[in-house]
């Protein structure tokens, strides 16, 4: 799979702790996708952890172009269990590049916003500060353009949380939050 992209880009602090963003160019289409997750894993340029490649399955299936993967929590680690025990999982620049990848949504009619951080995006009460955030960019995205889609998730989980990609079919279809 890596020698099918045209370009890959990471930021990762220099301490190797965080991950604040991984992005794909994964085809030559237009339309570009900011997915917002829980936390990343191990994926960088080079390797592919699971979850990165099913984000781009899915996102392929959609027809994007450029995948961006940003996380409610920027700690590096493949057991999110490690969240609950870091004296800082969010990392110290990961808000700043969440709002800016925000902003680029709520500027650019062909990028759309994917959130599917599961169940433990509630820690730190995390899910409702990023979600309210999204909100505020989705108003700003609104008086930008006639009817843009907003924040779009594959379904929810039983406890109303946007779900893991994980758990869902490579042919999983995108949905406007607002419909489910």
């Amino acid at each position: 799979m890596n020698n099918l992209f045209l370009e890959r880009n990471c930021l990762i602090s220099a301490n190797k702790l965080y991950r604040w963003s991984l992005s794909y160019n994964i085809s030559n289409s237009r339309k570009e996708i900011i997915f917002i997750g829980l936390n990343p894993s191990l994926s960088d340029e080079v390797f592919l952890d699971n979850t990165t490649k099913k984000i781009i399955k899915i996102s392929k299936n959609n027809n994007y172009g450029k995948v961006k993967l940003i996380n409610l929590f920027a700690l590096i680690s493949s057991n999110p269990g490690r969240l609950f025990n870091h004296k800082n999982p969010v990392g110290y620049l990961n808000n700043n590049h969440i709002y800016k990848n925000l902003k680029h949504w709520s500027e650019n009619k062909n990028c759309d916003l994917w959130l599917g951080w599961g169940n433990k995006g509630k820690f730190l009460n995390r899910n409702k500060r990023i979600l309210k955030k999204i909100m505020q960019y989705n108003s700003i995205r609104k008086n930008n353009f006639d009817n843009p889609l907003g924040p779009l998730l594959i379904k929810k989980t039983i406890k109303d949380n946007p779900i893991h990609p994980l758990y869902c079919s490579d042919n999983s279809i995108l949905k406007d939050l607002k419909m489910i």
